[in-house]
């Protein structure tokens, strides 16, 4: 991932750790897509193990695991923008970056 926006400078890791909420985000993502592949893997097949179902069900699953990380960062970072709009979490190296990003588009 960019460390900043490269159209607009947007610095998308304002402070270490930044991204820990996005996990959270990524959780409720994938619980929704496991469950949802759950059921139509147990309407398929019904006299099934659940485990097996289960395994089945994580199958279409693993191919989306990148775009599950890619968008629970995103959804994060829209939910953290609106509720902070400003840098003022930002730390120090984030802001240093920002200024030289400025500097850099102002020449």
């Amino acid at each position: 991932m960019n460390d900043p926006c490269p159209v607009c400078g947007l610095i998308f890791q304002r402070e270490e750790g930044y991204f820990l909420g996005s996990m959270y985000t990524s959780y409720i993502l994938s619980c929704g897509l496991l469950t949802v592949f759950y059921v139509i893997a147990a309407a398929l097949m019904p006299g099934w193990n659940s485990i097996l179902i289960a395994l089945a069900a994580m199958l279409p699953f693993l191919p989306l695991l990148p775009a599950v990380f890619r968008y629970s960062r995103v959804t994060w970072i829209y939910f953290e923008r609106a509720v902070c709009p400003s840098d003022i979490s930002a730390g120090p190296y984030e802001k240093h970056v920002q200024r030289e990003n400025h500097s850099r588009q102002g020449t």
